[in-house]
């Protein structure tokens, strides 16, 4: 990792701590109000991605790696996946993760940790048969996302059902619409974070290749977006 890459990564580091730490504030609040049975259904994004991880309940072991507040390990989990993990290299996530994860009586069914970047790498092969990865590939580092991709299909089953969800393409012209400097032709960068490494829908089955195949391509739209934009791959892996 050249020194560039661990600036960006150690800036996304700390900038997801903050982002997703719960503050004392909203930890007393969600404890004083009564938590429905079918309450967890609205921590999901959208409709889309909601029923795509819903089907990661039908696998026995599943990662949600870079697990942000969760809303994926404890869908797959509620869904009735027996074991679920989720890992994020921010602390903030993890603990906001396990927070929500106790609160829904999934103490025994989710489990937590803050990994190292290099983490996978210490992940027995064939670990996992379902995967789930949102919100991540395209805001860390290219190398980063390269070394994920990699690993994610080695500690993977041959059969695991692997969803990755990504933000939306900014083509060079929409960029130049809306003020943003591509950094080395596809980066965006805000107040020296990364904030999204942008390909479109071919470039990224390209980079999938290597270990996958792209089973079916989705978009879909977070609340208040007009246009489904965002991108939801289900991917089928490889022989390695």
């Amino acid at each position: 990792m050249n020194e560039k890459t661990q600036q960006d990564n150690k800036a996304l580091i700390d900038f997801w701590d903050k982002v997703q730490t719960l503050s004392e504030e909203e930890r007393a609040q969600a404890l004083a109000e009564e938590i429905g049975p079918d309450d967890w259904k609205t921590f999901a994004p959208s409709e889309k991605i909601f029923n795509a991880v819903c089907l990661l309940g039908k696998q026995q072991k599943v990662l949600d790696y870079g697990c942000g507040i969760g809303w994926a390990a404890i869908t797959a989990a509620k869904s009735g996946c027996p074991d679920v993990t989720a890992v994020d290299v921010s602390a903030g996530p993890v603990d906001t993760t396990r927070f929500y994860a106790d609160l829904l009586g999934l103490q025994d069914q989710l489990h937590t940790a803050c990994v190292s970047t290099d983490w996978l790498h210490s992940v027995p092969s064939g670990t996992y048969d379902g995967f789930i990865c949102s919100n991540v590939l395209d805001v860390v580092p290219p190398e980063i996302a390269e070394d994920i991709l990699r690993e994610s299909a080695r500690v993977t089953t041959p059969d695991a059902l692997v969803i990755i969800g990504m933000n939306f393409y900014m083509s060079p012209e929409r960029a130049a619409e809306k003020g943003e400097e591509l950094v080395n032709g596809n980066m965006v960068y805000e107040d020296g974070v990364l904030r999204l490494v942008s390909r479109s829908d071919e470039e990224w089955a390209q980079l999938f290749s290597p270990w996958y195949s792209v089973e079916k391509l989705d978009h879909f739209a977070w609340p208040g977006e007009s246009a489904e934009r965002r991108r939801l791959f289900i991917l089928r892996r490889k022989s390695l």
